[in-house]
């Protein structure tokens, strides 16, 4: 019995054992994003954010960073909003700033192949065409989204 629970200590952590860009972005996964519809915003009258959509910046690795975009859109509003982010692993998946100081994130993976993203308790800032958006990490609710991969046509 201890020989077996030693061999299981031993076996590779996913996210220990790959890149952020392998197990948080699996070649199969173009982006992870979240549509809430009509019902779900009726529920959460406090929520502001009808889409979130998250991709690898292929080609935009720094170093050990993982560059990644994020886009939103708002109840009522047809304009994206945007933002990029450096990703370094941690204990429970990839810590990510904004890039220009506009707050920070974590992602965690989760059941499917699905993304967690937590906004940190500073909040996250986008930028759209006309003006900016931010986010607040303590109040409301946009704070915790839960994105599933879907294929590169599908992204909005």
């Amino acid at each position: 019995m201890g020989k077996l629970i030693a061999m299981l200590v031993l076996l590779p952590c996913p996210l220990l054992g790959q890149t952020g860009v392998t197990a948080m972005f699996p070649p199969e996964a173009a982006c992870f994003q979240r549509h809430y519809d009509a019902a779900h915003l009726a529920k959460h009258p406090q929520q502001q954010i009808t889409d979130i959509a998250l991709t690898s910046a292929e080609g935009q690795e720094v170093s050990t960073s993982l560059v990644v975009d994020i886009s939103v859109k708002l109840r009522g509003g047809a304009d994206s909003y945007i933002g990029s982010a450096y990703c370094e692993p941690d204990t429970v998946g990839l810590s990510c700033g904004m890039e220009g100081d506009a707050g920070a994130f974590s992602l965690a993976l989760r059941d499917g192949g699905a993304l967690l993203l937590r906004v940190d308790s500073g909040g996250m800032s986008f930028e759209g065409e006309r003006d900016f958006f931010t986010l607040s990490g303590s109040s409301g609710d946009d704070r915790v989204f839960l994105m599933h991969p879907v294929a590169a046509a599908d992204c909005f």
